[in-house]
């Protein structure tokens, strides 16, 4: 069978048509009169999407709203879609379900095939939104301790006919919305240029487009709605579009071609301005899931002190470069005496020290090298295409840089003298594993410490 998909609804009668409508396009329905049944039902077993009657009530006379948030804010449950069905659906009652956590609102009656093309639009961004639920808990572990910068009002965009219309409907939704958010209005002849380029399109990315459809104008719409799909600035951003209630039949077209809410034009301003800021919202949270997962996989690889590389990242570049079949040289760097700072001066000395020779070796590499930070006071640096006299040169440039250096603390002081010795070893491009390229390395500069330090030593093998 298809997806689980789990309809709360007192009425039987209900309940048998929404069943048949979603069998028939192959999703496994189960059914609950209660939101008893309904946490029994969701104990058995998880379902991918629930239904629930706005109407329906508990034995423990919780609503249908704080079920809905106690679905939301579970880890295991949050990216599950939670649909309401209603036979009223006023702005009240709209907004209540929204910021209880629905995913969306459904007004009876509803034909079945614009049914299913609106709920594949709700897992659709439901997926998009939260992932799955291995997925989101990685995320979770990824992110952990990593600042999320992202909250901003929310960037809305209003598409009409002409920039008069979606003006009025731009100050509508504001005057409705009574949250912060930057509205911009386009009209159809200018919409892809205008989404892409428009003012103030480089200081911060779309997060909802709401696509005013006049009565003749649908198949257009469609388009239009196919081309910002296609485009960079609409591809992720929320999209609602406003048909003629008698026009209803392009709506499931609507809903399949990208679309994420397809509602009246006689819609409310306070119900659009909600769609529109949910909308939003979701965006927001897909593009903070991504810069999280960016930063998580960024600390991964990288020392949390400097910012340099850190030692399992740069063994699996330096394999890159040594299997590159291109000369290449490769410095293994070491503070002197590194240990005498922590003692005399304290371990925030130490951190000083480190991050100022990260800046100052990172300064003058070229952006093709590879810097890291291998150890405690000990660096990597990789210098593709390097001819021997380029890496001999490179490491007496930077040991020369470290012994002038004076580097200031922190917390005041005099500032610190240090100096650095360097391992050389340098290939023609010979097939050499990264153990017995470190450790020809290694022997280079064990070789400057026992000659006194603050000096290159070339391998012996090189």
């Amino acid at each position: 069978m298809g997806r689980r998909i789990l309809i709360v609804d007192a009425l039987p009668t209900r309940r048998i048509v929404m069943k048949a409508k979603l069998g028939a396009a192959h999703y496994d329905v189960v059914m609950a009169c209660d939101l008893s049944e309904a946490r029994t039902k969701l104990k058995s077993a998880p379902c991918d999407v629930i239904f629930m009657d706005a109407g329906l009530e508990g034995m423990d006379g919780k609503t249908v709203f704080s079920f809905c948030t106690a679905i939301k804010t579970n880890p295991l449950t949050r990216s599950v879609p939670v649909i309401m069905t209603t036979d009223t659906g006023d702005d009240a009652q709209m907004i209540a379900a929204f910021r209880a956590g629905f995913d969306e609102v459904i007004r009876r009656p509803v034909g079945e095939r614009v049914l299913l093309a609106q709920l594949r639009a709700v897992m659709r961004r439901c997926a998009a939104d939260g992932g799955g639920r291995e997925d989101q808990l990685m995320l979770d572990e990824l992110s952990d301790g990593v600042r999320d910068d992202t909250a901003r009002p929310a960037r809305i965009s209003v598409i009409a006919r002409t920039r008069a219309k979606a003006q009025s409907c731009a100050d509508q939704i504001k005057e409705a919305s009574g949250a912060a958010m930057v509205l911009d209005v386009r009209d159809f002849g200018r919409v892809l240029l205008d989404v892409e380029d428009g003012p103030g399109a480089s200081d911060a990315a779309i997060d909802t487009i709401v696509l005013m459809v006049a009565a003749g104008e649908e198949e257009a719409a469609l388009t239009q709605l196919s081309d910002l799909r296609s485009s960079s600035a609409g591809s992720e951003a929320g999209l609602i579009l406003t048909l003629d209630q008698d026009r209803s039949i392009f709506a499931a077209r609507a809903f399949d071609l990208g679309a994420d809410n397809v509602v009246s034009s006689d819609i409310s301003a306070a119900e659009l301005a909600i769609r529109a800021r949910k909308q939003a919202r979701y965006k927001q949270g897909q593009d903070a899931r991504r810069q999280s997962l960016h930063d998580g996989l960024r600390m991964a690889v990288t020392d949390p002190l400097t910012g340099l590389y850190n030692r399992r990242y740069a063994t699996r570049k330096l394999a890159q470069i040594a299997g590159a079949g291109d000369a290449y040289g490769l410095l293994m760097l070491d503070l002197d005496h590194f240990k005498k700072i922590n003692d005399l001066h304290g371990h925030a000395a130490g951190d000083d020290v480190l991050t100022y020779i990260s800046d100052a070796l990172g300064a003058n590499l070229r952006d093709s090298d590879l810097l890291a930070r291998i150890g405690g006071e000990e660096f990597l640096v990789a210098l593709p295409g390097a001819t021997r006299a380029q890496a001999v040169a490179t490491a007496e440039r930077l040991r020369k840089i470290i012994d002038r250096a004076r580097i200031p603390l922190s917390k005041g002081g005099p500032a610190l003298k240090v100096t650095m010795s360097i391992g050389l070893f340098h290939s023609t491009g010979a097939a050499i594993e990264v153990d017995e390229l470190l450790a020809r390395a290694d022997t280079a500069l064990y070789r400057s410490k026992a000659h006194g330090r603050n000096r290159v030593s070339i391998s012996k093998a090189a």
